[in-house]
């Protein structure tokens, strides 16, 4: 037997985006139904020990954390574990020229916060498991989608549902599978790069300092987490390096990050369980159809090594909610593209600068030519040393 339910807005994907989007639809008295592929995520252990910790990490700006708080959601990761941080350093792997920017010079309390995505994600649910008109289905998937309708959404599910809306979301992540269906055009291309993922413990404290540097083979980050010893990594390698340094045992790969950290941090002593996945960049080349919208990855994802991608998707949730918001308020229709393209305008921009951002740093980084060398490493010490300009830099990076 189908089973038939009548929703305001659909949104496939229960990940940081999508639970984020449906708390603040909530908040305007929508009613939201969730579809979400896979099953409901268990409560995390919060244990010390590294095996313990979420390889996957956010670094969370000060301006999506103050979202995250007016939807009562930033207390319940702070109540958990969320690592501050002050200091960044960046250096390049190839030279001498190096970067660092202070919360302290900025006169701010911190730069953001280091954030395990399954607590983030964890918070979120808590908070949408009190709203009354939030209903989430597990272990369902989108099956199709129909928009003859005017002013409704017809969309069925693998499990059988059929729910009738006035728009549907995807927010279903880099291989979005509503983005695909709905037919969004899109550019992508591989980095040929694959980034290992894990949580180590360092030899001294971190200090609250994200350290980064720039390798001729891809990024190397480091996050501080909350535990004044532990760190997150994110190690992008190129295609033909990354798979025999992840099949190292574990002192051999320690061995191998001391050395492309060169000293310029605390050692890495130990190592946790470590992941892989491959890097590809994504943009749809429109956002919204009528009827149907894209927010975080499913409409943009880019190369980790800024770590923006969380950040982009909670600003793109904050735009259409108040898009959204503004329609509903005024009886407008939830679906209408003219309501749409308002949130495309405001967001597409930012995340096509953020995006060509990263492809300018992974390709100027990349480089081995001995002028780009020079000029970057020169470029990196007089930004250093040009406070107004390096202040406004991170400046940018706070919003």
């Amino acid at each position: 037997m189908v089973a038939r339910e009548s929703t305001d807005v659909v949104i496939v994907g229960a990940g940081i985006a999508g639970l984020s989007l449906a708390l603040g639809l909530a908040r305007h008295g929508m009613k939201v139904t969730i579809v979400e592929a896979g099953s409901q995520p268990a409560t995390p252990s919060l244990a010390p020990d590294l095996a313990a910790w979420d390889s996957r990490v956010s670094a969370l700006t000060p301006s999506s954390s103050t979202w995250l708080a007016e939807h009562g959601v930033w207390q319940e990761i702070e109540r958990h574990r969320a690592g501050p941080y002050t200091d960044m350093l960046v250096w390049d792997g190839a030279g001498t020229g190096r970067i660092a920017f202070s919360a302290a010079s900025l006169e701010v309390p911190l730069l953001g916060h280091i954030v395990e995505n399954r607590v983030t994600v964890q918070a979120l649910l808590k908070s949408v498991q009190q709203q009354a008109n939030i209903t989430v289905h597990w272990d369902d998937s989108l099956e199709s989608a129909d928009f003859a309708q005017h002013d409704a959404v017809s969309v069925k599910t693998q499990q059988g549902r059929h729910l009738t809306a006035a728009l549907l979301v995807g927010a279903d992540g880099a291989r979005s599978r509503t983005r695909d269906l709905a037919g969004f055009a899109v550019r992508t291309w591989s980095y040929h790069q694959h980034a290992i993922v894990a949580t180590v413990r360092l030899s001294e404290e971190h200090q609250k300092t994200c350290y980064q540097a720039f390798l001729s083979t891809g990024p190397l980050a480091l996050l501080p987490l909350s535990d004044p010893r532990l760190c997150s990594i994110v190690w992008s390698l190129d295609d033909h390096q990354w798979e025999s340094l992840q099949q190292l045992d574990d002192a051999a790969f320690i061995a191998q990050l001391n050395r492309a950290l060169a000293s310029n941090m605390p050692a890495v002593e130990a190592v946790g369980r470590r992941g892989v996945f491959p890097l590809r960049q994504c943009h749809a080349v429109d956002y919204v159809q009528q009827g149907i919208a894209l927010v975080g990855d499913a409409a943009h994802s880019i190369h980790p090594l800024a770590g923006q991608g969380v950040n982009l998707g909670l600003k793109d949730v904050a735009v259409l909610v108040e898009e959204l918001g503004r329609a509903w308020q005024q009886g407008g229709a939830l679906g209408s593209e003219l309501t749409l393209r308002r949130y495309q305008r405001r967001r597409k921009t930012d995340n096509l600068l953020m995006m060509s951002a990263m492809e300018a740093f992974k390709r100027g980084f990349g480089s081995t030519h001995p002028a780009i060398t020079v000029a970057r490493n020169m470029g990196l010490s007089w930004t250093d040393a040009a406070t107004p300009l390096k202040n406004w830099l991170a400046r940018q990076a706070l919003t």
